[in-house]
C-alpha cells in the first residue's frame, strides 16, 4: 500500500508541474521563488516530508523510488532555478554520444522517447546516455537543429549550448549555435519553452517568437517570426545581419564547398541574405557582387572571394 501511495504522489506531482507550467505568465520569466535561499529551503522541506513517510525497515529499493520522487518534486515541480542547476551540473558528469552532419548532409536522429532532431550541414550534437533519466538532455556544440519533442512532463527536454539552456516538456523549436555568429538564437514553432543563461532566466517563448542571446554582452532580444518548420526542413537559410565569415561557413556547409577570403578584411563585412540549398551556388555568389561588389573564383570545391 505504501508503494502504491508513493507512485500516486509521483503522478500527482507530474500533473501539478504541467498545470503550473501552463498557467505561468507567458510575458515574463519564471518568478515562482523570490531568491535562492527560499528555493533551497523549500526543496529541503519537501524532501524531509517524503522521508518522514518512509519506514526505516523498508527495503533499499523502496528508498530509491522515494528518493527519485523527491528529486522529481524539487526539479519538475518548480521548473526553475534548482532544475537548471541540476541539469547543467549533469552535463559534465554523464556519458554522451556525439553526432555530426557533414558538409552537404542533412541528418535526422530518432531518440528513444520518439523525439526527433534534424541537423543541418556542419552541425554537431551530443546525446546523453542513457537518454531518459531525470531529464532528457542534448548538447548543441555547433550549427543548427530543429527539434520535434515528444510530450513527457516527468522528463523535461533540455538543449544545452555553451551559454544557454532551453527547457521544454514537448514542442517544436529551432536552435542556432553558429560559433561565428554574434547571437545564439532560439525560435519556437509550437508549444512553450523556457530559456536560461548560466546566470538567470532569460524568458519564456510562445509560438512564432525568437529569442536572440548575444554571446559577448549577454543581452537578450525577443522578436516575432513567420518562420515555419516547412521552411527549415526544405533547406531555407535566412541570415540576418551576420558577418560575411558566418555566411561563408553556412554556404560552405550547405553546398559542400570551402570558402576562402583573398583579403581577410572581407570576413567582417555585414550581410543579410536568404537562399535555399536547392539554389545554384553561383546565383548566390552573384548576390555578393550586388551587395558588396565582390568577385569570386570557383576551383572545384573551393570558392575564393575577393575585391
Amino acid at each position: 500500500m505504501a508503494k502504491k501511495n508513493i507512485f500516486s504522489e509521483r503522478r500527482s506531482i507530474d500533473e501539478q508541474a504541467e498545470v503550473w507550467f501552463d498557467r505561468t505568465d507567458d510575458r515574463v520569466p519564471f518568478e515562482a521563488f523570490s531568491n535562492q535561499q527560499e528555493k533551497t529551503r523549500t526543496g529541503e522541506e519537501m524532501l524531509d516530508e517524503i522521508r518522514r513517510k518512509i519506514s526505516t525497515q523498508r527495503h533499499r529499493r523502496l528508498w530509491l523510488n522515494v528518493a527519485a520522487a523527491a528529486v522529481l518534486l524539487i526539479t519538475s515541480g518548480t521548473f526553475g532555478y534548482r532544475a537548471y542547476l541540476t541539469s547543467t551540473s549533469s552535463v559534465t558528469r554523464q556519458a554522451w554520444v556525439s553526432y555530426a552532419a557533414n558538409k552537404g548532409e542533412f541528418k535526422k536522429i530518432r531518440l528513444p522517447d520518439r523525439s526527433t532532431i534534424h541537423l543541418r550541414p556542419g552541425t554537431k550534437v551530443a546525446i546523453a546516455q542513457p537518454f531518459i533519466q531525470q531529464n532528457r538532455e542534448v548538447k548543441l556544440t555547433a550549427g543548427e537543429i530543429y527539434c520535434e519533442v515528444s510530450h513527457d512532463p516527468a522528463h523535461p527536454f533540455l538543449v544545452h549550448t555553451s551559454q544557454i539552456t532551453t527547457q521544454v516538456l514537448g514542442t517544436k523549436f529551432i536552435i542556432n549555435n553558429d560559433p561565428l555568429a554574434a547571437d545564439i538564437r532560439v525560435t519556437l514553432l509550437s508549444g512553450k519553452v523556457s530559456v536560461r543563461s548560466q546566470k538567470a532566466q532569460l524568458g519564456i517563448l510562445l509560438p512564432k517568437q525568437q529569442l536572440s542571446f548575444n554571446r559577448v554582452n549577454e543581452t537578450v532580444k525577443l522578436d516575432s517570426t513567420t518562420y515555419l518548420a516547412e521552411n527549415w526542413l526544405s533547406g531555407e537559410y535566412i541570415l540576418d545581419d551576420v558577418q560575411l565569415k558566418s555566411f561563408a561557413q553556412t554556404f560552405g556547409n550547405a553546398f559542400s564547398m570551402e570558402v576562402r577570403f583573398k583579403q581577410k578584411a572581407l570576413e567582417n563585412l555585414p550581410i543579410s541574405i536568404q537562399f535555399y540549398r536547392t539554389d545554384n551556388p553561383k546565383t548566390i555568389l552573384d548576390l555578393l557582387k550586388l551587395i558588396h561588389g565582390l568577385n569570386y573564383q570557383i576551383k572545384g570545391k573551393e570558392v575564393i572571394l575577393m575585391r
